[in-house]
């Protein structure tokens, strides 16, 4: 009788305890998010990033936060491009082994890893699989970049977006 009496003893007070625990986890309410949606207004963006990205874009949205800006625009009719800049010298790339630099915040582990060469000799550190690349990541003496599609995208879309990243940046150039 004395084992009967614990146990239910005891399987009241399990049930006691976990009902509290559910009541401090539906009270949670975890780290505040740290990015503003800014709509189309840059300006904006570079205010609360701290530096200004002049990308010539239609149809895009940004928002920032301290010392990161990030733009989504269509690719095409079905894909999004998320385009990230920053110019903290915490993302930096070692000279061995894995790019440092990634500032996508994705975190899926693709099986393909390599630095290619585009344009101008600028190497690229990509991420994928197969024939098709899903995060983008470059240093440039004006920042750090990197470039993210869900769907994937080829080698000549990441040369174009290059050329958008290059063409912006260089109007921050004092020749």
């Amino acid at each position: 009788m004395k084992k009967v009496l614990f146990l239910l003893v005891a399987f009241v007070a399990l049930i006691g305890c976990s009902s509290r625990l559910v009541e401090k986890q539906q009270g949670f309410v975890g780290i505040p998010n740290p990015w503003t949606d800014c709509g189309t207004d840059l300006e904006q963006a570079s205010q609360i990033a701290g530096f200004f990205f002049p990308v010539t874009l239609s149809n895009y949205d940004v928002r920032a936060m301290k010392d990161m800006i990030e733009i989504n625009y269509p690719l095409d009719e079905n894909r999004t491009v998320c385009l990230r800049k920053t110019n903290s010298a915490k993302f930096t790339s070692d000279t061995g082994g894995e790019y440092k630099g990634d500032i996508s915040g994705v975190y899926i582990d693709y099986p393909v890893k390599k630095v290619i060469t585009i344009k101008n000799s600028v190497p690229v550190y990509i991420r994928g699989a197969k024939d098709k690349i899903y995060v983008m990541n470059m240093a440039a003496s004006n920042g750090y970049y990197s470039a993210y599609c869900k769907q994937g995208m080829s080698l000549e879309e990441i040369e174009q977006i290059y050329e958008t990243i290059a063409e912006a940046e260089s109007h921050n150039l004092i020749y």
